[in-house]
């Protein structure tokens, strides 16, 4: 049996996968931690007593789990998003010599797909088309735009760069008038959307949408549930994306 750990596991996507577990052979739910369990365990007890972790927690707590998981390495997947990436990779990084950690802003298998056609589509199509994003939350999220636009957004930028040689930015759409090479970003934040992303490319004569929507959570527990199975492969330590989970090449 897999024993498998939850940071952030009174949460709402915590809840969920905790479910999901029980309900898959040869995985158990572990020690796990939140800070309104804070009495009750630790997360340096998450990462001594199982095999696998799987953060869903906060930004603000990533600086301590990376902290965590360097003192007892065990394979980690950091569904968390909005944490700083720039103080914390070079850690991540270390860290990853020594078990594999998956980078997941989006456990969602469909939103890799997304990501996988948008690239394509990047590479594909010319100054001709002006390309947007919008992303679509409920209205609790804290971070915008949401982790996936963000992966999205640096998707598109790679792969025009990568096709065209060009340096794509992202602008705040209704900042004035279109410009050259920009990705206009828009974001909504109402109700209980559980997860909307549109990426569009416009010309003056057509356009295509390449959309993802998610109706329930549960569809991430799946995700990063094929993501912890793809760990107990006795993967190799490395820095990963669900692109490795689902064998796609970016």
């Amino acid at each position: 049996m897999v024993k498998v750990g939850i940071i952030g596991i009174s949460g709402r996507m915590g809840q969920v996968l905790s479910e999901e577990i029980t309900k898959r052979e040869g995985l158990v739910l572990g020690c796990s931690y939140s800070r309104e369990l804070a009495k009750n365990s630790t997360i340096d007890a998450v990462f001594k007593e199982n095999d696998i972790v799987v953060d869903f927690s906060h930004a603000t707590l990533v600086p301590e789990i990376i902290t965590a998981a360097l003192s007892n390495p065990k394979p980690l997947i950091i569904c968390t998003t909005g944490w700083d990436q720039a103080a914390l990779m070079p850690q991540i990084e270390q860290l990853a010599k020594e078990v594999p950690v998956i980078l997941a802003t989006n456990t969602s298998i469909g939103a890799a797909i997304q990501r996988y056609i948008v690239q394509i589509v990047a590479k594909a199509l010319g100054d001709d088309f002006d390309i947007d994003l919008h992303e679509s939350h409920h209205r609790f999220k804290v971070d915008s735009p949401s982790g996936t636009a963000v992966t999205l957004l640096e998707d598109i930028v790679a792969a025009k760069e990568e096709a065209f040689n060009k340096r794509y930015t992202p602008y705040q759409v209704g900042d004035g008038a279109r410009e050259e090479e920009k990705i206009g970003v828009s974001v909504t934040r109402a109700g209980s959307i559980v997860g909307e992303h549109a990426v569009t490319f416009t010309s003056l004569e057509e356009q295509i949408t390449i959309k993802h929507t998610a109706f329930d959570r549960t569809l991430f527990a799946k995700g990063a549930l094929k993501c912890v199975e793809w760990l107990s492969q006795t993967q190799k330590p490395g820095l990963y994306t669900i692109f490795d989970v689902l064998n796609l090449k970016s």
